[in-house]
């Protein structure tokens, strides 16, 4: 089949074609990770045919959908971006964006969410009108989460919640994939050319990362944080005038109960969202009185989904108990001890309460070599268990100790069809399946030589084996980045963060460090602990990182 690229609807055969590709970050605080882009060289079409590029021009492809098939590297889809057209060489240039291009959107405003991460995936997908063709891996689709709400760009909300999680997003055969990272790897034996570096990057005695410990909080008292106390503020407002306030809180809020009126709420009320409202005499005004003079108090949640704001419009003609109308008003009653007021007002909610903690983590650099104190400060909303707080912190700080092994190749081939050995073909019973549809059940195999009587046993083949190679363990396209790479000079995994792939290979420009625990298990296997102590005689823990797994 070769290569051939589709837009709208009209089939090309591309001079050449490459596709770029970029893993989502494991470090919390990198907001690098793109899209990715299609580049495609299109010949014009002979005279004699009938089509748009000799009709209108192939300007007239801007914006249009793209598929591009490679029987060897798989398939992609994306939207035309821009259009160079090189008339007098005969050909035209696009570049599309990939589908992760549906991702790029602003301005989103994301309620809290508990619930699966399957689900949450899905509801974030849907903020951006993505409903179908995307998948959550089985293996992690059923992971509980609690996420604080927030507004913002969707695509980078959504790269923060997969370092978070250790996730990768993808697009592979068309599908946006949500899946575990390190579940792929450079087949051995494919490489064409290899190169790595190390040291570099900024220095910093520490870094810092918010832990937003987490709970689903369903009809509790919001406001004030952690319930009354003498020290909450007062709200005021003068008569005939209106006054804003926001209210911090220790929250993401989905829904409030709308606060009620009445004339007394004890100090330690939080059962629901109620007020009162006092004159300038200290007195409670009568709900029915205030309303009908104007007055009001209403509340409404910001964007942030963390913050209240609270807009009070004062009443005119209240009279007071010395005959004169009150000239101003407060959310508050007065203390039976002291005289002095107390605030009324409750608001009770809805959504994710959180403990907002910031962590520090040392680099491991002394002061002295150290032009920074902080290299950085993470925060991260998807932040929500120790293990990704220790994770986002080890990581940050590896970031900033001068400690960078990276490297970059070209490659023959990545997780594509054949690497493994073994193809993700239908079985037996799968093919069966799929005849009884068609054929009916208990239909014979002279049904089945009926059904495929002009077709030959290769054709055949071709058939059943196009049922399943656009499935995403079989493709290359969106395979490569995020991959793990083994390099046996340094002794280390790396994952690839950038890729480029085409008729002439894949290369990955950037593979950043991904030395586990694991990988360290797996080297020393059936060595004692002084056996490995002995390999690491004489080093620092700044040697031994460097030297991976080396096991003597």
């Amino acid at each position: 089949m070769g290569v051939r690229v589709t837009i709208a609807g009209k089939i090309y055969e591309p001079l050449s074609f490459e596709t770029t590709e970029e893993a989502t970050p494991l470090s919390v605080g990198d907001s690098t990770g793109g899209i990715g882009t299609i580049n495609v060289v299109v010949p014009y079409p002979d005279e004699i045919e009938t089509d748009p590029v000799l009709t209108f021009g192939p300007t007239f492809f801007q914006g249009k959908d793209v598929t591009l098939t490679d029987s060897y590297l798989g398939y992609t889809l994306g939207k035309v971006y821009t259009v160079s057209d090189q008339r007098s060489s005969g050909t035209f240039t696009l570049t599309v964006l990939a589908r992760l291009d549906e991702l790029n959107k602003y301005n989103i405003q994301a309620a809290p969410y508990v619930g699966t991460l399957g689900g949450g995936f899905a509801y974030y997908l849907s903020l951006a009108g993505v409903t179908t063709d995307y998948l959550v891996d089985p293996s992690i689709a059923s992971q509980s989460v609690i996420f604080p709400g927030w507004n913002g760009e969707l695509w980078f909300h959504l790269k923060q919640m997969a370092a978070a999680l250790d996730c990768d997003i993808s697009l592979v055969s068309g599908i946006i994939l949500l899946r575990p990272v390190r579940d792929r790897i450079v087949a051995a034996g494919r490489d064409i050319s290899r190169s790595a570096a190390s040291g570099g990057g900024s220095l910093a005695e520490t870094v810092e990362v918010y832990w937003y410990e987490s709970v689903a909080v369903t009809d509790e008292l919001l406001y004030p944080i952690g319930g009354w106390t003498p020290e909450v503020e007062v709200l005021n407002v003068n008569a005939g005038e209106t006054a804003e306030y926001q209210l911090e809180l220790s929250a993401s809020v989905s829904s409030i109960q709308t606060p009620v009126m009445n004339t007394f709420v004890a100090e330690d009320h939080d059962s629901s969202s109620v007020y009162t409202v006092v004159a300038d005499d200290g007195l409670p005004v009568d709900p029915t009185e205030w309303a009908n003079l104007g007055g009001s108090v209403s509340v409404s949640i910001n964007p942030d989904t963390k913050t209240l704001t609270v807009r009070l419009v004062g009443a005119t003609g209240v009279p007071t108990s010395t005959g004169a109308n009150s000239k101003s008003f407060s959310l508050a009653l007065a203390s039976d001890e002291s005289g002095s007021r107390y605030s009324t007002l409750r608001i009770v909610g809805t959504g994710v309460s959180y403990s907002r903690a910031k962590v520090v983590f040392r680099t491991g650099i002394p002061p002295e070599d150290a032009p920074t104190l902080v290299g950085e400060t993470i925060d991260n909303p998807f932040i929500t268990s120790l293990s990704s707080l220790y994770d986002a912190g080890t990581r940050a700080a590896l970031r900033y100790s001068g400690l960078v092994p990276s490297i970059s190749g070209t490659v023959t081939g990545v997780n594509q069809r054949g690497d493994s050995g073994i193809l993700a073909s239908l079985t037996y019973g799968e093919v069966e399946a799929a005849l009884t549809v068609t054929l009916g059940s208990g239909f014979t195999y002279a049904d089945e030589e009926s059904f495929f009587a002009s077709q030959t046993y290769g054709e055949v083949e071709t058939y059943w084996i196009s049922q399943t190679d656009t499935d995403y363990e079989n493709q290359a396209i969106g395979n490569v980045q995020g991959a793990r790479v083994w390099d046996s000079v340094t002794r280390r995994h790396y994952r690839i963060r950038s890729a480029r792939l085409g008729q002439d290979g894949i290369s990955f420009d950037s593979a950043d460090d991904d030395l586990t625990y694991s990988d360290l298990l797996i080297s020393f296997t059936g060595m004692t602990y002084a056996q490995v102590e002995t390999t690491r005689s004489g080093m620092t823990y700044h040697d031994d990182y460097l030297i991976g797994a080396y096991n003597g």
